[in-house]
């Protein structure tokens, strides 16, 4: 491999990228919200979101009209912050001047969560702007990026005007690289059975485009060179058709690399021409080295030339055996996409669908004929209408199966494996147990090596799951609640809710444990039943068998007086088949060295307000103790009783609020550190200046979710206390 030239220096390439990227600690900027600003920039590039059009601006220059310092950025991305619709005559090449709101990116602030800093910062758009005014200060046009706009517009209209809104979503992800229309439960859809990769335009659409449109040329048009020629201005325009992501540029490269191997009559190498793609991307964006995107595309790739070698050796087996060869050749070559791929699936999704070699072996063959179908079923209807629609009925029966094989594998049992993020070195150990098992195979002939191999890569991610002996995090959930805790194989949850963050149990929730490698909840404590509390353990419960989280039990406060929030509650979760059982003062719930002790509220407590029955507990596990409180406040803090002080960290009742942790409390609890959960800019107010300031003045040190993210409490060979954040 380290003949070819190109290859070493894509691995130096990559080298230099992870280094600078760790010395330079991700490139985090400082974070700076809500400024106003006016700026001026030219329109790079036009997107549809769910909300509308979406400008990115390059040759940005900003001005802090507060302070009138300028702000060092190149690219933004805008958002239309006004009701008057201000994109709607903005033209990709137009020089524009808006007038809004200036924010750079949030990072991740959750385990598993999504880094949106670094999502954008790979794709060199480094802030945001919600425009309140917008002027058109030159109108020069780039002719060529925007006619291609105003086409996949055209294109994506004449979809949905002969189609089902449903297929029409789909197809225009899968041809057009249009993802707005693309249906939510469809892409999750996808995605858990292993065959997500359909939906983004990857080599499969292009080598199927451009190698149909060559040797149609080659065949009836032009001659050899001239159609190399004409193909690959045509893969280029395509490629900024669809908006170039990642894995239509690596393809576009590579299908040109081996066109022009051709044109020059000279031999194509699958591995150079990966490498000078990869070179040629990490240049102009060097933080896609970390993005799932591309990792995927490029592991992908080398899986194919990795065991190119081994299908070369059974190639007489494939050629002897006819039809029977060709299916296991096409088995080989999923495997090797499948075993190369899954230490990337795990890193970003934390779970694997066994059965997706099965899946893409079973919708694979179709792919064709329905990205042929679809292209020129969407070209014919610009002209006849009718027989567009009759062309692209055919796609509709495709998808329609493709619905079926995963509905199908949904039915499966084992459908899914979540084991979690896994450890940087189990990577490397698999990757070396792999290339080692093809080498040697290669070298010695011997099936056994392969079989040995085999058996050590299935082991190595399933064999050591993340260890966790005791750990605590209070989840950034914005302005809600929610607390996990990992002991051992336990997982308990105490609340899940938010009033700011959408679908918080999907996002959040689920993402934190799997990341852990967490598919089932053994307890989830629910403190009260106001909505910040337990919206996103509502959403659970709905959606155990979509999002793959089991909630084995239910434990609610064992009080004699309830609210309506509280009925519906009990009945919702019994609804959902879930066990629901109550816990008073004086229950503990052990499990191994960890015990759980209900400290509020009594059966008989006559509570005035719904937070003062909060569910309070004590945390402890071997000498690490937390008192966790819901929303309880002060009337309730006094109805808790004598509590032996000392305990290492406090949930602060009620985000904060001043009508919590009253002085007499917090001098019973004396907690070294507090952790707040509240939202950025809250309405509210939390957490209250004054409840900041008896904690100060108590010598506790304050977390608080809103600044530093998930707060961590873990036991590790003694005890600790820290702020997550994700590197």
């Amino acid at each position: 491999m380290f003949r070819r030239p190109l290859f070493a220096v894509f691995l130096l390439q990559i080298l230099f990228i992870g280094i600078w990227y760790h010395i330079s600690g991700g490139e985090k900027t400082p974070p700076q919200e809500d400024i106003p600003v006016e700026c001026e920039g030219r329109v790079g590039e036009i997107r549809i979101g769910t909300s509308g059009k979406v400008l990115v601006l390059s040759d940005v220059k900003a001005k802090n009209k507060n302070t009138g310092r300028e702000i060092h950025t190149d690219q933004c991305i805008v958002y239309d912050f006004s009701d008057k619709l201000l994109f709607s005559n903005s033209k990709i090449g137009n020089t524009i001047h808006i007038q809004g709101v200036y924010s750079t990116f949030q990072t991740v602030s959750n385990p598993g969560g999504f880094d949106e800093d670094l999502y954008y910062k790979s794709q060199g758009i480094s802030a945001k702007i919600f425009a309140e005014s917008l002027e058109i200060v030159n109108n020069r046009l780039d002719p060529i990026r925007h006619g291609l706009f105003l086409l996949r517009q055209r294109a994506m209209e004449q979809l949905l005007a002969v189609m089902e809104e449903r297929d029409a979503g789909v197809l225009g992800a899968m041809i057009l690289g249009e993802k707005s229309y693309l249906p939510a439960d469809r892409k999750d859809q996808f995605q858990k059975t292993g065959i997500g990769h359909l939906l983004a335009i990857s080599g499969l659409h292009v080598s199927l485009l451009g190698a149909g449109l060559f040797f149609f040329l080659r065949s009836y048009c032009l001659p050899m060179r001239q159609a190399v020629v004409v193909t690959v201005v045509f893969l280029f325009l395509y490629g900024q058709f669809t908006g170039f992501p990642v894995a239509t540029e690596r393809a576009v490269l590579m299908m040109a690399c081996g066109l022009f191997a051709r044109y020059t009559g000279r031999c194509y190498d699958a591995l150079s021409a990966m490498a000078l793609s990869g070179i040629i991307t990490l240049l102009q964006q060097p933080l896609q080295l970390f993005q799932c995107g591309f990792i995927l595309s490029y592991t992908a790739i080398a899986g194919i030339v990795l065991f190119s070698p081994v299908m070369e050796k059974l190639g007489p087996y494939f050629k002897k055996n006819g039809l029977r060869g060709r299916i296991l050749q096409a088995v080989l070559s999923s495997v090797s996409v499948f075993m190369v791929t899954v230490p990337v699936m795990l890193w970003f999704f934390y779970e694997i669908s066994p059965y997706s070699i099965l899946a893409n072996l079973v919708v694979l063959p179709l792919l064709s004929l329905l990205v042929g179908a679809g292209v020129f079923g969407c070209i014919l209807s610009f002209f006849w209408k009718a027989a567009g629609g009759f062309l692209l009925s055919t796609v509709h029966y495709i998808l329609r199966f493709y619905e079926m094989v995963c509905l199908a594998v949904e039915e499966l049992p084992g459908r899914s494996v979540v084991t979690g993020r896994p450890a940087p070195e189990l990577v490397l150990l698999y990757y070396v147990v792999l290339v080692g098992g093809i080498f040697l195979y290669l070298k010695c002939e011997k099936k056994w090596i392969a079989t040995v191999a085999g058996m050590l890569l299935a082991g190595i991610f399933f064999l050591f799951p993340p260890d966790v002996p005791f750990l605590y995090m209070q989840l950034d959930v914005g302005q809600g609640d929610c607390s996990v805790i990992l002991c051992g194989e336990k997982t308990y949850l105490i609340d899940g809710g938010s009033t700011t963050q959408n679908e918080v149990g999907k996002y959040v929730i689920s993402k934190c444990l799997k990341y852990f490698g967490r598919s089932q909840i053994d307890a989830v404590f629910i403190t009260h039943s106001d909505a910040d509390h337990t919206n996103g353990i509502l959403e659970l419960a709905v959606n155990q068998k979509n999002l793959g989280i089991k909630i084995e039990k239910i434990i609610m406060p064992g009080i004699q007086k309830i609210d309506e929030g509280y009925k519906r509650l009990y009945r919702s979760f019994r609804s959902y088949n879930i066990s629901v059982n109550r816990m008073k003062k004086g229950d503990v719930l052990s499990c191994q060295e960890l015990r759980i002790r209900c400290v509020h509220p009594t059966p008989e407590y006559e509570w005035e307000s719904e937070n003062d029955y909060s569910l309070t507990l004590d945390i402890t596990y071997r000498d690490l103790r937390i008192l966790a409180t819901g929303d309880l406040e002060q009337e309730g803090e006094t109805a808790v009783g004598d509590l032996r002080g000392g305990y290492d960290l406090l949930k602060v009742g009620h985000h904060g609020s001043k009508t919590s942790t009253s002085q007499e409390f917090l001098a019973m609890v004396s907690p070294r550190y507090a952790v707040i959960s509240a939202g950025k800019k809250n309405r509210y107010g939390h957490p209250s200046p004054e409840t900041v300031k008896k904690l100060r003045n108590a010598g506790v040190r304050i977390r608080n979710t809103m600044e530093c993210g998930a707060v961590f409490a873990e036991w590790r060979s003694g005890k600790r206390i820290y702020v997550f954040r994700e590197k």
